[in-house]
């Protein structure tokens, strides 16, 4: 009878440690280190005073409270956009066609990140990069309307800095920042650039 009830009793036990370490592995949230995991639920007082509704994990482990947390992973990735605008007019009334790419990313940075946590959490990737397309190519119609065709076609590098400083105000309140930019292509359908360049090669 003893024998019986200890093994009763091992079972038992067995079956405990199990769920236990069950539910651990459940709360046990493992960050890594091109993710940011939220875990919202509870309220949190910032430095400057402000309250939120969540806590930040950035790499480590950490334990979420059951019933009470709800947790989301935020990729820290870079995510490759390809911009393009078209009779976008430029100073002076020409309308160009400018292609670019660029690269952006959630802002880990705060109060930056806030921004993105409040507008991108449990948002798909698409949906973050078509927010931030059309952003960027508001932003570059914006940059084209301050400069002329003369500008912008022989100084991409001063373009493309135009459009990064133009950019950054809009993709902080969003959460975002850009890492890259560059302009591949900058074309018109009146023929305007080609003109400029034959009479640059005239005189040469």
């Amino acid at each position: 009878m003893l024998p019986q009830f200890i093994l009763v009793l091992a079972v038992i036990a067995a079956l405990i440690v199990f769920v236990i370490i069950m539910v651990v592995s459940n709360l046990l949230l493992i960050c890594h280190p091109n993710e940011v995991i939220i875990l919202s639920g509870r309220e949190r007082k910032l430095s400057d005073g402000s309250s939120v509704g969540y806590r930040i994990i950035r790499g480590g482990k950490a334990l979420r409270i059951p019933l009470i947390e709800k947790a989301a992973r935020m990729s820290l990735q870079t995510l490759p956009l390809e911009l393009r605008v078209t009779n976008a007019y430029s100073k002076g009334g020409i309308p160009l066609s400018v292609d670019a790419i660029a690269n952006v990313k959630i802002n880990s940075k705060e109060p930056i990140f806030g921004n993105a946590v409040e507008r991108f959490l449990d948002k798909s990737k698409e949906e973050i990069l078509h927010i931030a397309k059309d952003t960027l190519e508001g932003n570059l119609r914006g940059v084209l309307a301050m400069l002329t065709p003369e500008e912008v076609n022989e100084d991409r590098l001063k373009f493309a800095g135009n459009l990064i400083e133009e950019a950054d105000t809009d993709l902080q309140q969003l959460g975002l920042q850009l890492d890259t930019l560059k302009i591949q292509n900058i074309s018109d359908d009146t023929g305007y650039l080609d003109s400029i360049g034959r009479k640059k090669t005239a005189e040469v």
